[in-house]
């Protein structure tokens, strides 16, 4: 593969960096890739650690063999660089290159760019051929923690004095604004809502938050209220002997975090805490708010299984050791700061997800994924395995779990079982659908042997209803409101999905899958993967219900793509890794 790189303008502006790249690719397979688009990362390595951030193609053609992409992004280094070990050792800048199953670091291609500024206030930078030298010019100030609370509390009694004078003034705000509105004094041309009421009222609050910078958001009033809590329990010392678990994906002690606590649970020297809702920061209350900020002030290890955005609103204290035990297998659909510049996606100019000392992976392939898309130093992502996929290898669990199915459902036994699990459209969950009209009931059980039996599950956040025909009741049911989806891959035969992160469960028992993706073209779009779909999907590809009931008719799933993927995303099948990660909550208390 041939590939020319080429960096048209890298400027610096306090801590800014504008970068604008082009380039192209030749190889002879593209046009059979022809839903493959160029990955450009950013690479910044120091020798003991690195980032890696994605540059955003804003402009990709295919023309006759070859890829042509070019883009322009806007990076706030501070964060980039945040939470670093080492503050002062400058960092290298690379580029790394993705394309179908192609993947180089580290390229050696000249970098040099054709426009290059900067204003040197924050950040120097030496340009060597194909990498750049960042230098940070500002040594990080580190406050204790009383003086972060009392500047935290002067901070706060500023903002309320401005507030009340803003309020204090609020007639004169008005009456100033009936004097504009009238003509009398000049309207700034910034106010020009069709709606009068609406350009009256944007004036008046305009006028009123020059005075105040206080923003009576309820997240807001709250996220103060919490981090001036958190400063307050700082002041009390870490118990070398706490771990919390914290979760908002889950109001019980199940996936991961059952099976961690399950290994510790015996060790009466350990003093357990957990936090388990789903409440965001406006709804927690605030006897909430102090039981989280006390347990992350004074836990030794604090352990999380999903994006928790409370955790990065405070700067944890260099004792504690925050773990996140990332809930899905594998790297499948891109998250956190890959998504960059797609719908939803994180914005790259936050603390979000790099408050992380460890993130549990299944396999050494992933470590590169969850770094980029974490924003955090590739050697804090450890390749342990992931602990719930132990049950996969305890055949006594798998058995109890196949009895107790069909316990519950007597009608399914003796039956090939398809599971259909596809996952959510949609980016967040209070938008998440599924467009149920796709999976046609009727026709795919009409079209099919009647010793199959389908069973429905939906993705948790979606609340669409599968229709279900009264006349298949016996052969279809519907169990998308029950939690455990690993139970009913031991009694399923055959898996119908798209781009749902059960692949990798199912790769570890061998399941044959149909990828059933009628939107894929919109789906990469939008959403998009970390490998190449097509190349790598581990089971045959269909775009319809005929092509979905032909696969099923002639058993035709490419079950011979199951082991390689397997391979790619788990080191260890051994059923053995809670262990691994328990050791290493371990290693870290005696720290």
């Amino acid at each position: 593969m041939e590939y020319q790189i080429q960096v048209k303008e890298l400027i610096i502006e306090k801590n800014k960096m504008t970068l604008t790249v082009m380039g192209s690719i030749a190889d002879p397979s593209i046009n059979s890739h022809f839903l493959s688009n160029p990955k450009l990362v950013m690479h910044f390595d120091n020798g003991k650690e690195d980032r890696r951030i994605p540059f955003v193609l804003t402009n990709v053609t295919h023309i006759d063999g070859k890829v042509f992409f070019s883009g322009k992004y806007i990076y706030t280094l501070n964060y980039l660089f945040w939470k670093t070990r080492n503050s002062y050792k400058p960092f290298n800048m690379y580029f790394n290159l993705g394309f179908a199953d192609f993947y180089e670091e580290k390229i050696n291609v000249d970098l040099t760019p054709e426009l290059f500024e900067t204003d040197d206030k924050n950040y120097r930078i030496k340009i060597n051929g194909n990498h750049y030298d960042f230098y940070p010019n500002r040594r990080r100030i580190v406050h204790t923690p009383a003086a972060r609370f009392i500047v935290g509390l002067i901070n706060g009694i500023v903002k309320i004095i401005e507030f009340a004078v803003a309020v204090v003034m609020f007639p004169l705000f008005i009456i100033e604004a009936i004097l504009r509105f009238s003509g009398v004094l000049l309207l700034p041309a910034r106010f020009n809502d069709e709606s009068p009421v609406r350009r009256f009222f944007a004036y008046i609050f305009w006028r009123f938050s020059r005075v105040s910078t206080t923003d009576l958001a309820l997240w807001k009033v709250k996220r103060y209220i919490f981090c001036r809590c958190y400063d307050f329990f700082n002041i009390f010392k870490i118990k070398d002997n706490r771990i919390t678990f914290i979760s908002l994906r889950r109001d019980d002690l199940s996936g991961n975090f059952a099976f961690v606590y399950d290994k510790l649970k015996d060790d009466k020297s350990l003093d357990i805490n957990f936090i388990l809702n789903d409440h965001t920061i406006v709804e927690m209350t605030f006897g909430e708010i102090l039981k989280f900020t006390k347990a992350c002030a004074t836990s030794k290890v604090v352990i999380l299984d999903e994006f928790t955005p409370q955790i990065h609103y405070i700067n944890l204290r260099r004792d504690t050791t925050l773990f996140q035990l990332w809930h899905a297998c594998g790297a499948f659909k891109t998250f956190g700061f890959t998504r960059l510049s797609k719908p939803k996606g994180s914005p790259q100019a936050t603390r979000n997800h790099r408050s992380y000392d460890y993130v549990t992976v299944s396999s050494t392939y992933c470590k590169k994924c969850h770094s980029e898309g974490f924003g955090i130093a590739t050697d804090r992502v450890v390749a342990t395995g992931i602990p719930r996929t132990d049950v996969f290898f305890d055949e006594e669990y798998k058995q109890k779990a196949r009895d107790k199915f069909f316990n519950e459902h007597p009608e399914f036994f003796g039956k090939k079982i398809i599971l259909f699990a596809p996952t959510f459209r949609g980016m967040v969950k209070e938008t998440a659908f599924y467009p149920t009209e796709m999976f046609d009931i009727d026709e795919v059980c009409s079209k099919i042997p009647d010793d199959y039996a389908i069973i429905v599950k939906h993705h948790p956040f979606v609340e669409d209803i599968q229709p279900i025909p009264e006349k298949y009741a016996d052969r279809v049911i519907d169990l998308s409101e029950d939690n455990e989806l690993n139970d009913l891959l031991f009694v399923t035969d055959v898996i119908i999905t798209d781009y749902s992160s059960l692949v990798f469960e199912a790769s570890l028992i061998d399941i044959p899958m149909l990828f059933y993706v009628f939107d894929l073209e919109k789906y990469i779009n939008e959403r998009d993967f970390y490998f190449d779909f097509k190349l790598y999907a581990p089971g045959k590809i269909v775009y319809s219900t005929e092509q979905l009931i032909d696969a099923i008719n002639k058993e035709d799933y490419c079950t011979e793509r199951i082991k390689p993927f397997a391979d790619m995303f788990f080191d260890y099948r051994d059923g053995k890794s809670t262990d691994r990660v328990v050791n290493l909550i371990y290693e870290n208390l005696k720290k």
